[in-house]
């Protein structure tokens, strides 16, 4: 690789485990003070978790019932905290007010 090119990010999305690339997926991060929040910009400190926008893992017709029962059990282990109801329901707005803005 020369230093003209420059290596693309991949990550896995938590919940159905496809690879892509960084900046197709959206972060979801646990920060220190323990609140777990999306991160639009993908830059805050904190255990972060990448969750595809696309692959209806969040039921876009109900925001506020959030990430399904699967996602949610995923998202849990891969941040390592606990998501109450609100926490929850504040994903799915967050995420899907993101995903209309695009």
């Amino acid at each position: 690789m020369s230093h003209t090119e420059r290596r693309i990010p991949i990550r896995t999305c938590v919940i159905c485990r496809k690879k892509r690339q960084r900046n197709e997926l959206l972060r979801i991060v646990r920060t220190p003070e323990g609140l777990v929040m999306f991160d639009k910009a993908a830059r805050m400190n904190g255990r972060g978790a990448y969750v595809c926008g696309d692959a209806g893992h969040l039921d876009m017709s109900d925001p506020s019932a959030g990430i399904d029962a699967l996602g949610r059990g995923r998202l849990k282990s891969a941040l390592r905290a606990n998501l109450d109801d609100t926490t929850v329901k504040q994903l799915g707005e967050a995420i899907a007010s993101h995903l209309t803005e695009l």
